[in-house]
């Protein structure tokens, strides 16, 4: 089969000049938009439980215990879209229109295998992790806990039942992003977006002879939704010819199992990256959970509102890692480690606007919640600190958006460890219950150390990027 680039692109000149721009802003624009509907949609749920469940910090701290969980294990194990995306990169820069079909393919196998066991593994483990989680929280009253608890335990038991769907979205949004693809992932992504915000208000509220089911509803909305994306990008994946990947091509519904081995061994080194920062963060979100129930209810909405900035950060990685493992599927080196630059310059400069209203206008952006008053200004000082780990988270992510296209995932392993262990949770501990001679800051502690991980980060990624051995790696 020929070397040729997909159809609508010719990556061979190494996009010169403003051409490069134009393709990381293609990729990165939709994909921000589809960030910013679902950040709002976090932002939705987190009012919708506040306004429907009383407003108590009760409701809000349940969903501060248990959303992390399910982000944690998400990341965790949709690892194999990490490798699916680069391997599907690198073969749509190659021109191998067949061979990306048939890689995206087996990820689609992988991510349901691994999905399932997940499953099946947590369900039968929830109900002594919930136990165990509950008695590192930091409620002293007993009725508060047990109603954090129970209400953590509906939504859970959802969002674990319907787990694969998840993990076959967030693959067939990686690979579609890896060829190339600027649209139809976040069509994908957005009509799942909305049907999550309509299945929580129904299941809250009760609408159209709906249960009212609470936290538990907001569970079952968020677990279903996944299952409209993959249906949509599937039937339009199924229908169509000659594009960057299409399932009707004969020969694209075939398990390649060489591909399948690099798409795991690609992922190996991102599972133990994504093991090693979440199981960092569930020590860190401990560090929260021991505090008192305002201090979950403000760190869940300034979570919220900080998310703002994740968007553009997720964005740009997106684009970061599509752009740069075509270049190199084509041979482009320079124009690979060129990208690497121009896609953090360009998030910086997106980014700066976010960074201003986070830092001078918290209490405005707090203000979308129904808040106590004592929880909302913690909430607005987190803001605040939150607003300086931004340029460092966004230097951090688009970086290592380059260097996962490529495929050079081991050295982001090692900066997560570092980062995180190092210097994220011993921090957030000491900052947030003293020590040393130093007094306690409570929950603004644990800020401080989350941006001072970031700092550690960014600085790591520059070095790594510097030294362009991610260049050399053959995918």
């Amino acid at each position: 089969m020929s070397s040729r680039p997909l159809p609508g692109e010719d990556l061979r000149t190494g996009l010169q000049g403003r051409a490069m721009d134009k393709e990381i802003l293609r990729l990165a624009i939709p994909a921000i938009l589809q960030y910013l509907l679902h950040t709002l949609q976090f932002l939705v749920d987190t009012r919708m439980v506040s306004d429907a469940l009383g407003g108590g910090d009760e409701s809000l701290a349940s969903l501060n215990l248990v959303s992390p969980l399910c982000w944690s294990l998400t990341t965790i194990f949709t690892v194999t879209a990490i490798g699916a995306g680069a391997v599907v990169a690198r073969r749509s820069g190659e021109g191998q229109q067949l061979l990306a079909s048939q890689g995206m393919f087996s990820s689609i196998v992988l991510a349901l295998g691994l999905g399932s066991m997940v499953s099946l593994l947590c369900i039968a483990g929830r109900d002594i992790g919930l136990s165990w989680l509950g008695s590192q929280l930091g409620v002293e009253d007993s009725e508060s806990r047990s109603l954090i608890l129970s209400e953590s335990s509906g939504y859970l038991t959802w969002f674990l039942l319907l787990f694969p769907l998840r993990a076959i979205a967030v693959t067939l949004e990686s690979t579609t992003r890896g060829a190339g693809e600027s649209l139809l992932p976040v069509m994908g992504g957005v009509v799942s977006n909305l049907v999550n915000i309509l299945g929580n208000a129904i299941f809250l509220y009760g609408l159209w002879g709906f249960p009212k089911m609470g936290i538990e509803g907001v569970g079952l909305a968020t677990g279903l939704a996944p299952l409209v994306e993959v249906v949509l990008i599937l039937g339009v994946l199924f229908y169509r010819r000659g594009q960057r990947l299409s399932l009707r091509t004969s020969g694209a519904l075939s398990y390649d199992r060489g591909q399948a081995r690099q798409i795991i061994k690609l992922s190996i080194p991102a599972l133990g990256a994504a093991v090693l920062f979440h199981s960092g963060f569930v020590v860190y979100q401990f560090a929260i959970f021991q505090l008192d129930a305002m201090s979950m209810a403000a760190h869940r909405a300034a979570i919220a509102i900080q998310s703002l900035a994740f968007l553009p950060a997720h964005g740009f990685q997106a684009a970061a890692a599509s752009v740069s493992g075509r270049l190199l599927g084509c041979g482009q080196k320079k124009a690979a480690l060129r990208s690497a630059w121009r896609s953090s310059l360009l998030a910086q400069i997106c980014i700066t606007p976010v960074i201003f209203l986070l830092f001078f206008f918290p209490e405005d952006l707090v203000g979308f919640f129904e808040l106590r008053n004592e929880t909302g200004q913690l909430a607005a000082m987190c803001l605040m600190i939150g607003a300086c780990e931004v340029p460092f988270l966004m230097l951090t992510e688009t970086l290592t958006g380059s260097l996962r296209g490529a495929g050079a995932n081991i050295p982001v392993m090692w900066i997560t460890a570092l980062g995180s262990w190092g210097f994220r949770v011993p921090f957030a501990w000491w900052r947030a219950y003293g020590g040393l001679g130093v007094p306690a800051m409570g929950l603004q502690g644990g800020w401080i150390a989350t941006v001072l991980d970031w700092v550690v980060r960014s600085g790591l990624c520059v070095w790594i990027v510097l030294r362009r051995r991610w260049l050399d790696i053959e995918v």
